[in-house]
């Protein structure tokens, strides 16, 4: 199961790289600066993410005591606690964020679709919260 997950991870670092590379090297020039930014960034973000779970995977496979003490500490309910208060503080400063950012893109004279796409990612955020409240 872990040679498994190496590959896949293996295989998701070379994938990153590549990626990286393409929108470093390939896609260059002003007319396609976002699509480079994008491949750059998907690409760097695979990468580091892949290599930090192979690295978490050689050193549980080393030391089974860690992987015994991580898996307590993933399941301990202060633990769950502490994670589902800091996730709602988040989502309380992302509310503030959110509308002060589309107050910004207004006064700016921003493109109305850009005004309008955080006005949609606002009201959906909201609306997951509410189904889930319920």
């Amino acid at each position: 199961m872990r040679n498994k997950q190496i590959k896949l991870y293996t295989s998701l670092a070379v994938l990153g790289a590549i990626l990286f590379a393409i929108g470093g090297f390939v896609f260059t020039g002003k007319d396609v600066n976002t699509v480079s930014g994008l491949f750059i960034g998907i690409g760097a973000g695979l990468f580091g993410l892949s290599v930090a779970q192979i690295i978490v995977i050689v050193i549980a496979e080393k030391n089974p005591e860690y992987k015994r003490k991580a898996s307590i500490e993933e399941k301990d309910e202060r633990n769950i606690a502490i994670n589902n208060k800091a996730k709602a503080k988040g989502f309380d400063a992302m509310g503030y964020i959110l509308t002060i950012l589309m107050l910004i893109f207004v006064f700016l004279n921003a493109d109305l679709s850009i005004i309008l796409l955080l006005v949609f990612a606002y009201l959906l955020v909201y609306g997951v919260f509410i189904f889930y409240l319920n």
